[in-house]
């Protein structure tokens, strides 16, 4: 009966992470480029056993118009880098790109973004009089008929397994990224990627896990009073 009560308190304590994950995915509807967590009950190994650790959904978000020169959306495969403060990278979906007082294509937390060559700076060529910025399907950005550089855009070899940063950014624990090949992605000027976190799913997961940690609730209330009139039968 203790084991039943220890096996029954330790699937609480894995529907309260999921409950925590759950209200983080409702959190970033609004996240441009959020990938949504998937809770620990939900994936399953190749022998169909779960698999308690956490992964994030890879699926597409969905591609909206901004009209904004400087927002990037990727269809396809891979990621945009992005460099902290630190130097470290991160790689992101989030494509609402700005630039800094130094010229510098960053994102919206100021984080540089990767070019092939490097860190973009557009400082030298923008503010010349009627100044135009486009970026081709493969993130090759000119501005007027100069050819600054071209986005970078990664791939690994399991994104579902990334560690995350904060809200739509991803760390490397390991240099294993590489290029993404032409062929796998497209880049979109003046449109962003949607967070790809469905409400209504979502508030169904949290409906559905609180009644099942409620429903715990009762059993180990249950166990609990058997044991004690157990003891108290053993005291006759």
């Amino acid at each position: 009966m203790i084991k039943g009560i220890y096996t029954v308190s330790r699937s609480m304590e894995y529907k309260v992470k999921n409950i925590d994950v759950v209200a983080n995915n409702l959190a970033n509807i609004n996240t441009s480029g959020y990938k949504r967590e998937v809770p620990f009950s939900e994936y399953m190994n190749d022998f169909g056993e779960s698999q308690i650790r956490k992964i994030s959904d890879q699926q597409q978000g969905e591609i909206i118009q901004t009209s904004n020169p400087l927002d990037l959306a990727i269809s396809g495969e891979g990621f945009f880098v992005v460099k902290n403060e630190n130097g470290n990278a991160e790689l992101t979906r989030d494509g609402r790109f700005r630039l800094s007082d130094e010229g510098f294509l960053t994102d919206s937390a100021g984080k540089k973004v990767m070019g092939q060559n490097g860190s973009i700076n557009l400082d030298d060529t923008l503010f010349q009089n009627e100044s135009v910025i486009l970026i081709s399907s493969l993130g090759e950005i000119k501005i007027n008929d100069k050819i600054i550089d071209q986005i970078l855009v990664v791939k690994v070899d399991y994104p579902e397994e990334l560690e995350r940063s904060s809200g739509s950014n991803f760390i490397l624990t390991e240099e294993n990224y590489y290029r993404a090949e032409e062929k796998e992605f497209n880049i979109s000027q003046g449109y962003i990627e949607e967070s790809n976190t469905n409400p209504m799913l979502e508030m169904e997961a949290m409906i559905r896990l609180n009644k099942a940690y409620e429903t715990s609730q009762k059993v180990i209330s249950a166990l609990d009073q058997s044991m004690d009139h157990a003891n108290q039968m053993g005291k006759i």
